[in-house]
């Protein structure tokens, strides 16, 4: 049986697996029998199912064509000045914000699967590849770009997306918060037109506050006005169009009025989701006027950008710099750390967006792995900073009513012709409204709302939440990250180590009492020493060492070699002080594994009515036994016999038969 088929037998049947059926069954028709064909089927459907263009591009209308224009178009007006800002935020060049805008768009559209996605530069793979490439050649960074995709193709092949589900809401929230205040901060000093360089949050903060005095009027001037800008037209789509009177008097027909809300509550949202392309547009016109006019703008510009499209090469594996060679694994060992953690944080954001925006709650977490790294591994060849989904984007897709990936095309053609003609203009773009339009842009994308809730909901969420944050700004993002997850992890070990075990009083029909103990997680060997200790403790305190004592094993999903001899151990303490120990609901895989470790004298049954049995023939000598061999058991007279013949073997010492302890 092949995954795809595997997977359709443990899902239920859908319109759209019956088409990758259709499409896997024409693959196998097509091709002659053999040893090699069921390769080659398995091959074939593997692609199918990889190439997820297929599954909506057939059903494609002429209303998607319109629907995905208008939000491809939408979606570009909005990446080309942030891809600016980002690459500036990255220490790089502007035009490398436009190498890195096209390349992965243009594979999604193919492999992705939800339309809302763009992959392009965001500000957290902008402030992550500045943190590992300062001061360091661009070489580096595409170098990162092209290790980047490799491990998250790796991912991917592996079917390592579970490794993200170590990372909590609680610490995605302090990581997420702490990452916007550092984008911001960083931003403020383009805003106020000041020039410093600074490693990290709090030396950065010191020199601001230090350097303010520095402050250029024009550039602080138009970066506030810029903010102030993009705030109020933020707000334009919500303003309640319907309720002027002008448009509602006496004596309008209602029909018009219909239409002229209609336009105007359309003018209003393109403004607002256009608003960074425009208050740029505006920004440079002012730069141009100024320029053209007095010689020199009163406020610092983006400077000039390399026309024309990047050239198409491997990424360098080696590179001159600073009267130095590096090889290829010297300038991995410069990357450092930054190779696993900007793919982690780069699947972790793209991954959100796609549990955020996947149709039908369905997200295909290999699927957004693997055209991850594709994306990142081509746009190596293009000179390309590392990059992921966005959720700014995605929002803009969403409200523009975007229909399939397809819109990926349309923006990928705007970033391309403005690569190709509009270049020479981008000099013109103010480094302070860049500032303002990033600021805005990270302004909104932390919730702090969240830690007032986890404040009063979870306080060990809270902890994770606010150490993270609070490490992410004081010693790094990428620390902070890594602590978020260890605390994660440690919390996971110890309910891992420290089982709860519910201890219930119980009796039996005859009105004799024993003990029941139920742990509340799996047995393996870092809690089996606690749950040894614990199980003697209560034997012998609760049960005085004598009354009878239960494990209820419903919740073990297995059993490793520690455990089953630290259950061992147990076993015989129990026996030496002859209080019975009954093991109920023990997997048959748990059960062998015992008795190879010497266990051939446990006692153990599958449910409640055989453990009343079981407790009822340890009250009684063994001649006593064989009379109520005949007894009636309400419940189930079958399993009460065999379970007394089986107690009755036991009790003559005729050791346990493996088939009847079953």
């Amino acid at each position: 049986m092949t995954a795809m088929e595997d997977e359709d037998h443990k899902t239920p049947d859908t319109p759209l697996k019956r088409r990758r059926r259709s499409r896997a069954n024409s693959i196998r028709e097509a091709l002659p029998s053999g040893p090699l064909s069921s390769i080659a089927r398995r091959a074939g459907a593997q692609v199918l199912s990889f190439i997820f263009i297929l599954q909506w591009l057939p059903k494609y209308t002429k209303d998607d064509v319109v629907c995905d224009v208008i939000a491809g178009i939408t979606l570009g007006l909005t990446m080309l000045p942030q891809s600016i800002a980002y690459a500036l935020l990255a220490g790089l060049s502007p035009q490398y914000g436009l190498y890195s805008s096209f390349i992965g768009t243009l594979i999604y559209i193919v492999l992705g699967t939800v339309k809302e996605v763009s992959i392009g530069p965001t500000s957290l793979m902008a402030l992550l590849t500045f943190e590992y490439t300062r001061d360091l050649p661009t070489d580096f960074v595409i170098l990162l770009t092209f290790l980047t995709g490799c491990v998250e193709l790796l991912f991917g092949i592996l079917h390592l997306g579970f490794l993200v589900d170590f990372i909590s809401e609680p610490v995605v929230s302090g990581f997420t918060a702490a990452t916007s205040i550092v984008i911001a901060e960083a931003q403020m000093k383009g805003l106020l037109g000041i020039k410093y360089k600074s490693i990290g949050f709090v030396d950065n903060v010191w020199k601001l506050l230090t350097q303010i005095k520095d402050t250029r009027p024009g550039d602080a001037i138009l970066g506030i006005s810029s903010m102030i800008f993009l705030l109020s037209f933020r707000k334009l789509k919500d303003i309640p169009v319907s309720s002027c009177k002008f448009l509602c008097g006496k004596g309008k027909n209602p029909s018009q009025t219909e239409s002229k809300i209609r336009v105007i509550k359309k003018i209003l949202w393109f403004l607002t989701i256009g608003r960074n392309a425009l208050i740029v547009l505006i920004g440079g016109s002012l730069a141009f006027v100024f320029e053209r006019n007095w010689g020199v703008a009163p406020f610092a510009l983006s400077g000039q950008i390399d026309p024309g499209f990047p050239p198409v090469q491997p990424p360098p594996f080696s590179t001159t710099y600073g009267n130095v060679t590096y090889n290829f694994g010297s300038m991995a060992s410069e990357l450092g750390t930054g190779i696993l953690i900007v793919p982690v944080v780069s699947v972790l954001a793209n991954i959100a967006i796609a549990k955020a925006y996947s149709t039908g709650g369905k997200m295909y977490a290999t699927q957004e792995m693997l055209t991850l790294g594709l994306c990142n591994i081509a746009g190596s060849f293009f000179s390309s900073m590392p990059t992921c989904g966005a959720f700014t984007r995605s929002a803009v897709s969403s409200a523009s009513g975007v229909r399939t990936p397809l819109a990926g095309l349309y923006t990928g053609i705007l970033i391309m012709l403005a690569l190709g003609f509009l270049t020479p203009y981008f000099y013109y773009i103010p480094r302070a409204t860049l500032s303002a339009v990033l600021i805005c842009a990270v302004m909104f994308m932390a919730d702090f709302g969240i830690y007032r809730k986890l404040w009063r909901v979870s306080k060990r969420d809270f902890f994770a939440a606010i150490t993270t944050f609070v490490v992410c700004l004081l010693l790094g993002i990428e620390i902070g990250l890594l602590l978020g997850v260890a605390i994660n992890c440690s919390y996971l070990l110890y309910l891992w180590a420290r089982p709860g075990l519910n201890m219930e009083h119980k009796k039996v029909p005859c009105g004799r009492e024993y003990l029941m103990i139920t742990p509340d997680t799996g047995s393996y060997f870092p809690a089996i020493e606690y749950i040894r200790s614990e199980v003697s403790r209560i034997g012998v305190s609760e049960g005085r060492g004598v009354q009878p004592l239960v494990i209820n094993c419903e919740h073990f999903k297995g059993m490793d070699y520690s455990a089953a001899m630290g259950f061992t151990a147990v076993l015989k303490e129990f026996r030496s002080r002859q209080q019975l120990l009954v093991l109920m609901n023990l997997k048959d895989g748990a059960l062998s594994l015992l008795q190879k470790c010497g266990a051939v004298d446990v006692i153990h049954c599958s449910c409640e009515e055989e453990l009343d049995i079981v407790l009822i023939g340890e009250t009684l000598e063994c001649e006593d036994i064989l009379l109520l061999k005949g007894a009636k058991n309400p419940h189930n007279s079958e399993v009460q016999s065999s379970l007394l013949e089986r107690h009755m073997v036991l009790e003559l010492g005729g050791g346990p038969d493996h088939k009847s302890m079953q």
